[in-house]
């Protein structure tokens, strides 16, 4: 069940849905200056009920506006190829990043970059074929 907002955080979310910006919106849903300078954290990621509104509302749009991930992605390629074929490289390349990022194909800014220190020697040991010795006890067995 939904929780109950203030007249305030009801106000927030409205013009959150309407701008996207956090900071903006807390401001004119009448919140102080420290509130709205971390708006972001601590009303739109912390708190739940205006999480859950923001959320939902955005849902409703989505429905309503008849569009999808699918009809995106269709979309853009559309444009993309439309701007290859009119030799626009800058804006195929904006294309593409948006696919990518709608598609989760493309690391974003918050992905953590992973450094491998290796050593080639090492990787080369378990490749290369290792000889092994056989034991006098084995090798008289093999003989006799």
């Amino acid at each position: 069940m939904a929780k109950q907002l203030t007249p305030q955080q009801a106000k927030f979310c409205s013009y959150y849905i309407e701008s996207g910006n956090a900071f903006e919106s807390a401001k004119k849903a009448g919140y102080s200056d420290s509130t709205a300078n971390n708006a972001t954290a601590l009303l739109v990621r912390k708190n739940e009920g205006i999480a859950e509104r923001i959320k939902v509302s955005e849902d409703h749009i989505i429905r309503a506006s008849n569009w999808n991930k699918a009809r995106i992605i269709s979309e853009l390629e559309s444009v993309y190829f439309q701007a290859k074929e009119a030799d626009q490289i800058g804006n195929a390349s904006k294309v593409l990043e948006l696919l990518a990022k709608l598609t989760n194909s493309m690391p974003s800014a918050q992905t953590k970059e992973v450094n491998h220190h290796v050593k080639f020697e090492s990787l080369l040991k378990d490749i290369t074929p290792q000889n092994k010795t056989i034991s006098d006890s084995y090798e008289t067995k093999l003989i006799n």
